[in-house]
């Protein structure tokens, strides 16, 4: 069973207390649930691992009657497995443990298995499972990121890469290898305990790259200074792990660094509580960990104890919580949004010039559904040519044209005089006899004798729709009326919240005569730009609007109110044009800067 669960904050669920090695300890004045958190103390990642660390004792502070033992899983499996076998032979072992790094997670992965020890990996990209039912992953798999990487670099022609020697760095390394054979100038391996790196540097700036791939975290921006000053002048690209606050010290060699990150809530409370509590951001390791707990004991607190008991709690469960809006598969993957992100004027930020990307993949998702259904119902019209529109093989045309068309909300054959003569399925029977020959876009196929889609129609059925309809000529190459699709257009609410949810956009959609079709807020849908009172007070928008209206594609600027409607704020925006048969409708895709 699927359920949508949002995070609330339990008073009375549990407190995990630290072990000795990072933490205090309390006295044990009832008996505990142990978690084990096996996190990268002394590795390249120690600052990682700590604000790990730092994220789930701030989840912590919410709980009590359970206990976490934190535990040095070092730099690689060897370590982890170690860390974990201290915890395995306590007297009291833990129900559950969290692991950072895919080297440490896909090591345990079969320990935690064969001990009856629910896993939880985080930090962990990577993960090999041979045991179903045991662990469970918030991390994204390293597969979007490598999408989301090779997209961005497949404008540049000279790729380097300077890679951390780790199982991270080398293997994103040989990933760039594969996808980019040849494009790759140089790609050299670093020992990231050392300080100094312009001899490996200088080699690269002999290679004459257009973009660095820096495969670092926390002795990036070192590395960005040293690469500069030996002359680079290529583009520096990186993965999420180079988001460290240290990059952002040395903001005159860092600026435009262009990074995939996934995204999350940026406005969830754990942001501002890790900030007044250690006076930085957390990153994305931080608040994976803070959800991995938050998750955990809620889980814990249901009742549910065994390994398969708290996998079956996770999977094909959707939450929201500091990662924002994440979805589990039956595997046990967390999903949620990748991005670019970029360091403008000395900050972390939203790439902007990923919205005009996000907007043509919505346009070319929506057009496909549109095609789609021209393809089905040109077939059917085809079909109907010999067939005749009416008559029992009619309507068997018209069910199997419902059946393979799954945003088909009912279909129907109409003849020349504009009347509903056939329908599918059976139960719209009641649609038979219908007079249709005033509706716009059915004058428009009669007259025109070509296909047609409608505009947003209030339909017979109870709700704004669209019409796709083909004409239907007998064998004898005469007109006898047209066969239709009716459409109840979810699918834009399917294509587009997936691609907001987590981000700081919007995405709507417009006909030129100013009807919204389609919009985060419900309220707004069927509203009408240019008359109705809601807009009235914003002649931005007005303006906007008009010339939206005329031109296919563009940008401009708005006043209006936020996502909440709590506020009114500027807004950036960029549209372009979804087209079919001539009808077309304007998709927009806004943001708040600086937001």
């Amino acid at each position: 069973m699927k359920f949508k669960t949002v995070f609330m904050l339990f008073p009375l669920l549990i407190l995990l207390i630290p072990a000795p090695a990072f933490s205090k300890n309390a006295p044990h004045a009832s008996p505990k649930t142990v978690i084990g958190v096996i996190l990268p103390f002394s590795s390249a990642f120690e600052k990682i691992a700590i604000e790990q660390r730092n994220a789930i004792d701030i989840a912590l502070a919410e709980f009590d009657h359970v206990e976490v033992i934190y535990k040095d899983g070092r730099d690689d499996g060897a370590g982890a497995v170690a860390a974990f076998h201290e915890l395995a032979e306590m007297e009291n072992p833990p129900t559950a443990i969290i692991s950072c790094a895919s080297w440490a997670s896909d090591a345990l992965h079969p320990l935690a298995a064969e001990k009856g020890i629910f896993h939880i990996a985080i930090g962990s990209a990577i993960i090999n499972r041979t045991e179903a039912r045991h662990t469970v992953r918030f991390t994204i798999d390293a597969k979007q990121e490598e999408r989301q990487l090779a997209e961005y670099l497949s404008r540049f022609n000279r790729i380097a890469i300077f890679n951390m020697d780790n199982s991270y760095g080398n293997n994103w390394a040989e990933i760039l290898k594969n996808n980019f054979s040849e494009k790759i100038v140089a790609s050299i391996a670093y020992d990231p305990t050392r300080k100094d790196f312009r001899p490996e540097l200088a080699h690269i700036k002999g290679k004459n790259p257009d973009v660095l791939v820096l495969l670092s975290a926390d002795n990036a921006g070192g590395i960005a200074r040293q690469a500069r000053e030996v002359g680079i002048s290529a583009q520096f690209v990186g993965t999420r792990p180079i988001e460290r606050p240290e990059l952002l010290e040395e903001p005159e060699y860092t600026n435009g660094l262009v990074y995939t990150y996934p995204s999350h809530s940026f406005r969830h409370h754990l942001i501002v509580d890790y900030k007044t509590a250690h006076g930085i951001t957390p990153t994305i390791f931080g608040i994976e960990g803070y959800d991995a707990m938050m998750t955990l004991a809620q889980a814990l607190t249901e009742g549910n104890r065994s390994p398969e008991a708290l996998f079956d709690w996770y999977a094909g469960r959707t939450y929201t919580g500091a990662l924002g809006e994440v979805q589990f598969d039956e595997k046990g993957d967390a999903g949620y949004p990748y991005m670019y992100k970029q360091i403008v004027d000395g900050r972390f930020r939203i790439a902007e010039f990923q919205f005009a990307l996000l907007l043509e993949k919505t346009r070319q998702q929506i057009d496909t559904v549109f095609r789609e259904m021209a393809e089905g119902v040109e077939k059917t019209a085809r079909a109907l040519s010999s067939a005749g529109i009416k008559g029992e093989e009619a309507k068997k045309a018209l069910q199997v044209l419902f059946e393979k068309n799954e945003h088909a909300f009912d279909c129907a054959t109409v003849d020349s005089k504009g009347v509903i003569v056939s329908v599918a399925p059976e139960k719209f029977g009641y649609l038979l006899g219908m007079d249709t020959s005033r509706e716009e876009h059915i004058r428009r196929l009669h007259a025109t004798r070509k296909p047609v889609f409608s505009l947003a129609i209030a339909t017979v059925e109870g709700f704004s729709g669209f019409d796709l309809q083909h004409p239907v000529f007998n064998r004898r190459g005469v007109f006898t009326g047209s066969v239709g699709m009716l459409t109840k257009p979810d699918f834009f609410d399917r294509i587009i919240t997936p691609k907001v949810a987590n981000f700081p956009v919007e995405i709507w959609m417009i006909q030129k005569d100013g009807r919204m079709i389609y919009d985060i807020n419900k309220e707004e849908i069927g509203q009408n730009l240019f008359t109705d009172e809601i807009y009235a007070g914003y002649p931005s928008l007005l303006k906007l609007g008009r010339k939206m209206a005329t031109a296919p594609q563009g940008n401009g600027q708005y006043q209006f109110l936020d996502k909440k409607f709590d506020k009114t704020v500027t807004k950036n925006v960029i549209w372009s044009t979804v087209a079919l048969h001539g009808t077309e409708f304007r998709l927009a895709l806004a943001w708040i800067e600086n937001d």
